[in-house]
C-alpha cells in the first residue's frame, strides 16, 4: 500500500498552523525581548498569509493586498523599534495594529472560503476553523491595543497600563481576547470605557456564533458523507 504524500500534506496544512498559533501563545509570555515576540508574530502571520493564499489560487488580486498588507504591518513593527521619540514609537504600532485588522479579516475570509468549498469534512477542514477562531480572537486583540494606546483607561488591569511595557500589553489584550471570545470572563481584566465594553460583547456574541454554526456545519459534512 503506497501513502500519497502530496495527500497527506495536505490534510496537515491547518494542522502545523494551529500548532505554531498554539506554541506562539505558549513562548510569548516568557519573552522578554518584544523584538522576538514581533518577529514571531510577523513569521507566522506570513505563514499564514502563504498557506491561505495557497488554498486559494484564483485570489491574483486579493493576494496582492494581503501581501501589501503584510508588510505595512512589518514595517510598522520594526519602525516601533528603532530609536525614535516615543510619539513616532506610538504611531508606527498604530501602523502596525491597523494594517493588521483587514490583513487578519482576510486571512479570516479565505480560510472560512476554503472549508465551504471544500464540501467535505477533512482533518485540514476543522483545523482551519481553528485557526480561524484564533484569528478573530487576535484581530479584537488588535482592537483592544489600539484602544489602550487612545486611552490607557479603558481596560482596568492587574498592573495599570502605564507600568507595563508594549510587549506585555500585547499579550494582556491576546489573553482577555481569547477570554472574551470563549465567553469564560475570569474577571482579572474589565472593560472600563462603553467603547471596550461593546467590542467585548460583540466578541463574546461572534465566538459563540461561530462555535454554534461550524458545530452544526460539520455535522452536515459528517451526514453527507456517511449518506454517500
Amino acid at each position: 500500500m503506497t501513502i500519497d504524500r502530496t495527500v497527506v500534506g495536505r490534510e496537515w496544512r491547518f494542522l502545523q498552523l494551529t500548532g505554531l498559533i498554539w506554541a506562539w501563545l505558549l513562548v510569548a509570555p516568557g519573552l522578554e525581548d518584544r523584538w522576538l515576540l514581533q518577529l514571531l508574530l510577523q513569521a507566522l502571520l506570513l505563514n499564514a498569509v502563504l498557506m491561505t493564499l495557497k488554498v486559494n489560487p484564483e485570489w491574483k488580486v486579493v493576494r496582492e493586498v494581503m501581501i501589501g498588507l503584510w508588510l505595512v504591518a512589518l514595517a510598522g513593527s520594526l519602525f516601533a523599534f528603532a530609536p525614535l521619540p516615543d510619539g513616532w514609537q506610538r504611531l508606527a504600532r498604530e501602523i502596525e495594529s491597523v494594517s493588521m485588522l483587514p490583513l487578519l479579516a482576510l486571512l479570516a475570509g479565505g480560510i472560512l472560503r476554503f472549508v465551504y468549498l471544500s464540501r467535505r469534512l477533512t482533518i485540514d477542514g476543522i483545523f482551519a476553523t481553528v485557526v480561524v477562531y484564533m484569528i478573530m480572537a487576535i484581530m479584537f486583540a488588535q482592537l483592544y491595543l489600539l484602544l489602550l494606546g487612545w486611552d490607557a483607561q479603558s481596560f482596568n488591569l492587574p498592573v495599570p497600563a502605564a507600568e507595563r511595557t508594549p510587549h506585555l500589553l500585547h499579550i494582556d489584550m491576546v489573553y482577555y481576547s481569547l477570554i472574551t471570545e470563549c465567553s469564560v470572563g475570569y474577571g482579572d481584566i474589565l472593560p472600563r470605557s462603553d467603547v471596550a465594553r461593546m467590542l467585548a460583547a460583540i466578541q463574546a456574541v461572534a465566538g459563540q456564533f461561530y462555535m454554534a454554526v461550524f458545530v452544526a456545519v460539520f455535522v452536515g459534512m459528517y451526514a453527507t458523507q456517511r449518506r454517500d
